[in-house]
């Protein structure tokens, strides 16, 4: 009796577990696979990201400097930008495996040795004899092929986010389905324990009941148990629900982590969207006010631009007060007021009492600069952008107001559908509206920190002017 006992449980205990075990094993090789994948993009970004988005200005202000005559290629050693550039580049072709993955490494390679060579013939040349050629040469060879590099590192840093993003959602799209193949090995544990309790005697009646329920109280709390029996089929099914109860809960913990670190490199590198040629302009800006003797301006533009930076990196915290927002904001306005100052004009209109309530930070910026560059700067006549705050229903209201070009219906349809787009996966229309990432990334913050009920609307009409508004809850105490 008990062999022929021990014969049934095994045989059922194979038909149960191994399909589910199977599957849950390919899945766990899948998600193994899809982390590495995942941390080989991560790698790649690390090191794209150590280019030094100067490099075009460091090496065209050298060059500069060279064919005018105002300094030495030896003293100025442009080599060493191009030198430290190759060195990255070579570093991604090395992480690469795909081909689509060391096409750019390698193409950059072959940028900086063209540049090079071009670096190399204006070297060689009389400086004073050949003034011309080596200006046409910088202007038409090496100011090109330096901006070449950089949009080239540019896209390459763009795509590789779209593929982490593309494989996190895999992931955890992986890591749903586990955990729904785990939860069902433990139904069927139920319904295995619960089948044999009606065939097996009376002897052997108690302690199946006992692990029933043991298993019961383990659909909510996980708990393994500790029944001891004479009966060795007993044991082992004790023992194996003991093994699963304790997978289960490792399976769990490693969800919730991954999930956690997952959000967290999704919330920084929607926050790490940053514009470069927005600081390229501003230097520039004040290179010529520094040019034109006039000081007063140069210091109240570094000074904007100190107070514009400090307030964005913020000591790394998520969260400032809506005054420090607002002097964020207007740093930045004070900013592009020297550049735009004949077409720019703004406001801005806060209730006292948001001031010390605390909002994500930098919610703002993307969305001014969204109007002024898609909105004022396209207006013959300028214009201006008003930026109003006030408190509604328990909830923030934050709006930018601008009087610009506007857009027509199916514009706006579209990029109302960007905004409500919840992964970055299928939005190939973010990709080809340039001018809706800024409003995307700001929707998607919203929704990641504060829940889906909360976000951006736009309104907008052709040749009147653009409205988006910003919905937060009112809290004071967000960490």
């Amino acid at each position: 009796m008990k062999n022929s006992i021990q014969n049934y449980v095994m045989k059922r205990l194979l038909i149960t577990f191994i399909p589910p075990a199977c599957i849950i094993l390919y899945l766990l090789f899948v998600l193994k696979w899809q982390n590495d994948e995942y941390t080989n993009i991560v790698k790649n970004l690390s090191i794209a990201t150590e280019f030094n988005f100067k490099f075009k200005e460091n090496v065209d202000h050298k060059m500069y400097r060279v064919v005018i005559g105002a300094d030495t290629i030896e003293n100025l050693n442009p080599y060493e930008d191009l030198e430290y550039a190759k060195n990255i580049f070579e570093k991604l072709l090395e992480s690469g495996d795909l081909k689509e993955e060391i096409s750019r490494p390698k193409g950059l390679i072959t940028l900086v040795n063209i540049l090079n060579n071009q670096i190399d013939n204006i070297a060689k040349s009389d400086i004073y004899k050949d003034y011309n050629k080596n200006i046409l040469s910088l202007e038409y060879d090496i100011r090109i092929t330096t901006e070449l590099i950089e949009d080239t590192v540019n896209d390459y840093i763009y795509e590789e986010t779209k593929k982490l993003n593309t494989v996190s959602i895999k992931i955890r799209k992986q890591m749903a389905v586990i955990f729904t193949f785990s939860i069902i090995s433990i139904l069927c544990i139920l319904y295995f324990t619960m089948y044999m309790y009606n065939l097996v005697s009376g002897h052997i009646a108690d302690p199946i009941k006992k692990l029933c329920n043991y298993t019961k109280r383990s659909e909510n709390d996980l708990l393994e148990n500790n029944l001891k029996s004479n009966i060795l089929e007993i044991d082992e099914l004790s023992y194996n629900f003991n093994d699963k109860i304790i997978r289960i809960k490792e399976l769990i913990e490693n969800i919730k982590i991954e999930q956690k670190n997952k959000k967290n490199t999704e919330l920084w590198l929607l926050q790490a969207q940053i514009n470069p040629h927005f600081l390229y302009n501003t230097l520039d800006t004040v290179v010529w006010m520094a040019e034109a003797g006039d000081s007063k301006k140069v210091v109240d533009m570094i000074t904007a631009l100190s107070s514009f930076l400090r307030i964005g990196l913020n000591k790394g915290k998520k969260f400032i007060q809506i005054r420090e927002e607002i002097r964020h904001i207007e740093s930045y306005l004070k900013i592009q007021k020297f550049r735009y100052d004949d077409i720019l004009e703004y406001s801005i209109e806060i209730e006292n009492s948001l001031y010390d309530m605390r909002i994500l930070k930098l919610l703002l910026q993307p969305l001014v600069e969204n109007a002024l560059y898609h909105g004022i700067k396209y207006k013959r006549e300028g214009g201006s952008i008003r930026i109003r705050g006030y408190e509604k229903d328990n909830n923030i209201i934050l709006e930018v107001i601008d009087n610009g070009v506007g857009m027509d219906e199916n514009k706006l349809n579209k990029i109302k559908a960007v905004i409500e787009n919840t992964s970055l996966e299928n939005s190939d229309i973010i990709r080809t509206n340039g001018d809706s990432f800024g409003l995307y990334n700001v929707a998607e913050r919203i929704r990641l920190y504060y829940g889906n009920e909360y976000g951006l609307d736009i309104e907008s009409r052709e040749n009147v002017g653009t409205t988006v508004t910003i919905i937060l809850p009112a809290e004071n105490n967000m960490n």
